[in-house]
């Protein structure tokens, strides 16, 4: 582990320190070091009251390793430098300690809960810090703009920081008088760090609503190639876009429910705009593990003490994704594993699957969809453990590829074949 970048081992002398340089940041800090010596060192740090060594001084044996530390205060300036000199026989043996320039700043306020008319307010203004020495104390104050009523944040001086990182937290209090957005704009010591927005909302426990919402093809007897259905997926599209990648501009209509929401996907490997077509399921070529096809919903007052119903079936070609898993999530960032996944392995690899293509779906099935029939139905109803309450924003569902495996043969997906979204529909189940 002990490697000095300079050494002395003339006669009986033996001399290494782990290192010759340290580089740290602005915050205060303790770093310990290795040393190895046959006889007495001695640090030297004279003229620097930023650095201390404890112990100042040791004896080694030659053969085993000491230890010593390298305190460093915290820097509420510009970069500075120092150096620790190791005395031994004689010789000065350095260690350059460089700490950047004070780096204490704040980030974008982001705004924690909901504001609802007439309700006493239980939100939050976090306003997060990185670098902090502990000990500043500044004043924040706040203003309101937008639908203010009723609401306020007090002026306080705040000095509870943390060493390093941590977030300050600023209550929102009172009671939204009105409807509509609010912004708040928050200052540190006289100076805007930034603002955040919300919506204030009517009722917190309004019914859900934007479910039920359906993509089926089959059942509607009709073709989205082309219709009012295909918004941007097929180069014959009613809303044509010449992105390749599906996720940019690419989306399909509902045939039920919910006309706000769209169906799209994410693949990094598709490579053409001619990878997208009809059968009439929605088909896309190039779907590799941890693609997906995805539902976008719009909804509002969803909890995660709600059920949904997911009713859905996969069609492929051979060579394609043939296992499928089923996540949902609020932002479209943190995504939550549906219940009722069975863990399944093939040729060595195992994931939780909800959807599989049968190999039936891969051959004369694979244009057609009758739910009472198809081999690769499957419906699952689960609650939205996990999520946090949607009183307006969307609804993310996604049939995530789980596995390297295509639907016939057990082995890897070939790049290039054609993935089938035969039909997907989504329900709330109601208490």
């Amino acid at each position: 582990m002990l490697i000095g970048t300079s050494c002395d081992k003339s006669d009986d002398h033996v001399f290494a320190r782990e290192n010759d340089e340290i580089i740290i940041d602005c915050t205060e800090q303790s770093i310990e070091q290795i040393i190895i010596c046959n006889g007495e060192w001695i640090a030297d740090i004279s003229g620097i009251d930023w650095i201390t060594v404890s112990p100042e001084k040791g004896t080694g044996n030659g053969k085993d390793y000491g230890y010593f530390t390298v305190n460093v205060g915290y820097n509420s300036g510009v970069a500075r430098e120092g150096t620790i000199s190791l005395i031994y026989e004689g010789k000065s043996f350095p260690i350059k300690v460089s700490q950047s320039k004070n780096e204490f700043a704040f980030g974008t306020p982001i705004f924690e809960g909901n504001l609802f008319l007439q309700v006493e307010s239980t939100a939050m203004i976090m306003v997060p810090y990185t670098v902090a020495s502990g000990n500043e104390s500044v004043q924040i104050s706040c203003e309101i703009i937008g639908a203010s009523a009723g609401l306020h944040i007090s002026t306080i001086t705040y000095n509870g920081f943390l060493k390093g990182d941590g977030i300050i937290e600023i209550p929102v209090e009172g009671k939204a008088e009105t409807l509509g957005n609010v912004t708040f704009e928050i200052f540190i010591d006289g100076v805007s760090i930034g603002t955040t927005a919300v919506k204030i909302f009517e009722d917190p426990n309004a019914v859900v609503e934007g479910l039920p919402v359906g993509w089926n093809f089959y059942a509607a007897g009709i073709s989205p190639r082309g219709s009012e259905y295909d918004y941007s997926w097929t180069t014959d599209a009613v809303n044509p876009t010449v992105e390749i990648l599906p996720q940019n501009g690419h989306k399909v209509l509902p045939t039920s429910g919910n006309m706000d929401a769209y169906l799209t996907a994410y693949s990094a490997n598709v490579t053409s705009t001619a990878n997208y077509t009809f059968n009439p399921s929605i088909q896309i070529r190039g779907l590799m593990e941890n693609d997906y096809f995805y539902c976008v919903i719009p909804v509002k007052n969803l909890k995660e003490t709600h059920q949904i119903k997911v009713e859905a079936s996969m069609g492929s070609a051979g060579s394609a994704a043939g296992y499928f898993a089923l996540e949902y999530s609020d932002d479209g960032n943190l995504w939550h594993l549906a219940d009722g996944a069975t863990i399944m392995e093939v040729s060595g690899v195992s994931a939780p699957v909800h959807y599989y293509v049968p190999e039936i779906n891969a051959g004369t099935e694979r244009k057609t969809y009758n739910k009472e029939t198809d081999q690769g139905y499957r419906v699952y109803t689960f609650p939205l453990n996990g999520i946090n309450t949607i009183y307006d924003g969307n609804l993310y569902l996604r049939l995530r590829v789980c596995m390297d495996r295509r639907t016939i043969g057990s082995t890897t997906i070939a790049a290039n074949a054609w993935a089938d979204l035969k039909g997907i529909e989504i329900e709330l189940i109601e208490d």
